[in-house]
């Protein structure tokens, strides 16, 4: 019983309208990948796309390629990120004719669910704001409210937005309620969240699966010595989970940090699971999803010598990294719970709340892509393949 792998889609790449406004009309992040320079300030060499190209995601073709190399490595799902704003100068959805596109055309046709960055979006990218645009605010390009009750019927006009994925076929599920995952914890947007969930009942669903994505390091699955000196902020965890019942913490470990351990960057089986090591259930397991990131290079959004290059090293070494962390993430959601696995055996895949999200299947610009590149070919999509086939062959034991 292997666990739903889910990526992270940036449906960045096409034209819309508050970008239009703010960085000029037809700016894409194509255009941050464009202007960047071959290689980063270390020397290593900043991937560009190769078979699906500089595409417009609002196009048929590339939502296509997408689902057929998630088919092909088996991926099971995509996280669309999601961006939708309260703030009265810019209300409602952006970036989002991909989504649309893709309830018209089926495209791409893979489980998906839905990602609400309900950040402020601020100018830290190097592309060069519209001299038209006027900021209200030092340094914040689009700002963020969250209403505190429906009374304006702003949140009504959210979830029947949102209906409409989940009620869709593909869209992602646990025990009947459809996923919404949030990119951060915003104590702002509890109320929201609160109301889309009853709305989300009297739709007809159980009601809504929430996560929420915290910055921390998945201390279970990492063999270093001192584990206090990554920033895990247990009370402050706690604390968000008593202001609003997330079903799940979707953890983001920080490779920044990591690029001082060098050997220690990937994650690891507990010692304690393997063969067969955790039968009479004495270990409870860890509730965080684990979140792998493939590497990472915002040079292109960046200043050169201001950018944060995380994975630091050259792309073989890279790539096994990532297939560490892919296998043993893997392999502790399948094999380290046995008792909990028989039960599942009897339930339905759909309402599995075991996931392991991998950032990103696209976003170039953070050097972030499974997607074929010129520097790492489709080696991150076979590793994924190959680490679920490993485990499906060998069973528990290492």
């Amino acid at each position: 019983m292997l666990p739903r792998v889910l990526a992270f889609v940036f449906p960045q790449f096409h034209q819309d309208a508050l970008n239009d406004r703010l960085w000029g009309e037809g700016f894409t992040d194509w255009d941050s990948l464009r202007n960047a320079p071959s290689k980063n300030k270390l020397g290593l060499s900043i991937p560009r796309p190769t078979e699906l190209g500089y595409y417009d995601y609002t196009d048929l073709k590339p939502r296509q390629q997408q689902a057929q190399l998630a088919h092909e490595y088996s991926i099971d799902g995509f996280i669309f990120h999601h961006y939708w704003f309260y703030d009265k100068d810019h209300p409602g959805p952006s970036l989002h004719q991909p989504l649309e596109k893709m309830l018209v055309d089926g495209e791409p046709n893979v489980p998906f669910c839905l990602h609400w960055c309900a950040s402020k979006w601020v100018s830290i990218w190097n592309g060069k704001v519209n001299p038209d645009f006027v900021f209200k605010e030092p340094g914040v390009l689009q700002k963020q409210y969250f209403p505190i009750n429906d009374d304006e019927g702003e949140i009504t006009k959210h979830y029947n937005w949102l209906k409409r994925f989940f009620h869709h076929s593909n869209y992602i599920k646990v025990a009947g309620k459809p996923v919404l995952m949030m990119y951060q914890k915003k104590p702002g947007s509890f109320p929201v969240l609160k109301i889309l969930n009853e709305m989300a009942k009297k739709d007809g669903f159980p009601g809504l699966y929430f996560t929420v994505g915290l910055t921390k390091p998945h201390s279970h699955l990492l063999e270093i010595g001192n584990v206090n000196q990554y920033s895990t902020k247990p009370q402050s965890l706690k604390a968000t989970m008593q202001k609003f019942p997330f079903d799940k913490v979707l953890s983001y470990p920080n490779p920044y940090e990591w690029n001082e351990i060098p050997s220690q960057k990937s994650l690891s089986v507990p010692t304690w699971c393997m063969n067969h090591g955790n039968e009479k259930g004495e270990y409870k397991r860890e509730l965080d999803i684990v979140g792998i990131t493939s590497s990472f290079d915002n040079t292109p959004r960046r200043n050169f010598d201001e950018a944060k290059v995380w994975s630091s090293d050259e792309p073989d070494k890279v790539v096994d990294i990532f297939r560490k962390s892919i296998y043993a993430a893997l392999y502790y959601e399948s094999c380290c719970f046995p008792q909990e696995n028989e039960q599942r055996k009897r339930r339905s895949k759909n309402d599995d709340d075991r996931f392991i999200v991998i950032n990103a299947m696209n976003e170039w610009a953070e050097g972030m892509a499974l997607e074929p590149s010129d520097v790492y070919g489709r080696q991150f999509l076979e590793t994924i393949l190959g680490a679920k086939l490993e485990i499906l062959k060998s069973g528990c034991n290492l």
